[in-house]
């Protein structure tokens, strides 16, 4: 096998799921089908783009990067996704800036009202303390890991009051988590949970990544909807069904002609989604029928 096609290969190794375990036979099914067609290099760059790690359902621009990468079957070419780790939205960064001024506001003179003011509650010096800490992290999510890191490290080693100390102090701490996975579409919810948090005395855990996953039917049912139903088009495209109207249509002139080429990457796509659903059956206790590959 040459360097080139053991790379095409091994991609499935690290799926975001599973990791090698999400080899079976359909992957061993599409990795067949790179000795039956000679790829291009637009499809091969264009399937290093699909949803595996570093671009989970969990990410702000998810569906964005997953419409964006159904355009690029259909045009026959690669190019940049929206949707990887790190991927912060600049609607959702002006929104940290702004609870981060409002909590530092908020422990510097007490001014401020709203539902922020609210969930921080009566000003106390612990709670004085973890809102200038936390309001101090939540702004230096936009300058980057290094400033970053070096502030929760500061905050780390001069926090006085438990409660600050147990947003910072560790690894597993709140503010420590939010400040490593930015990326995640619960960001602002997880933010005003700390914020509530400080209010009563006990910091929540963090819910990021896979985790966030739990709570996405009810912060933001259409990721999960939309992806599923992405899957089902794609299924119908693979068995060569007319597309129903509407969403269904959309997809498939996003697609593009049936071709080897589109099939082994609409199936690809396929297979990647439909081991994220399968994981999201688990999170989520449900249970759900999928087209075979094979």
């Amino acid at each position: 096998m040459r360097v080139s096609d053991r790379r095409i290969a091994e991609w499935w190794e690290a799926p975001g799921i599973d990791g090698r375990e999400a080899f079976d036979e359909e992957v061993l099914y599409l990795n067949s089908l790179i000795d039956e067609m000679a790829l291009p290099r637009w499809a091969i760059l264009v399937r290093d783009r699909m949803p595996r790690w570093g671009f989970e359902p969990c990410a702000h621009r998810f569906l964005e990067g997953l419409e964006q990468v159904l355009g690029m079957i259909g045009a026959g070419r690669a190019g940049p996704r929206f949707g990887e780790c790190g991927d912060i939205p600049l609607s959702v960064q002006r929104r940290l800036d702004q609870v981060g001024e409002a909590l530092l506001q908020w422990a510097g003179s007490g001014n401020g009202a709203g539902p922020l003011a609210r969930e921080l509650g009566e000003r106390t010096p612990d709670r004085i303390e973890a809102a200038q800490a936390m309001g101090e992290i939540v702004l230096g999510i936009g300058h980057g890991p290094a400033l970053l890191d070096a502030s929760l490290e500061r905050w780390a080693e001069r926090a006085r009051s438990p409660l600050a100390r147990r947003l910072v102090d560790g690894e597993e701490a709140p503010l420590a988590v939010l400040a490593q996975h930015p990326c995640s579409y619960a960001l602002l919810w997880n933010v005003h949970r700390i914020a509530s948090g400080i209010g009563n005395g006990e910091p929540p855990s963090v819910l990021v990544c896979g985790s966030s996953l739990r709570v996405a039917p009810k912060l933001d049912p259409g990721r999960v909807d939309t992806l599923r139903k992405v899957g089902e088009v794609l299924s119908q495209w693979l068995q060569d069904l007319p597309p129903e109207q509407g969403f269904g249509e959309r997809v498939y002139g996003m697609i593009g002609p049936r071709d080897d080429v589109r099939r082994w990457l609409v199936a690809s796509l396929y297979k990647t989604l439909k081991l994220w659903l399968v994981h999201l059956d688990g999170v989520l206790g449900e249970s759900h029928d999928y087209f075979s590959l094979i």
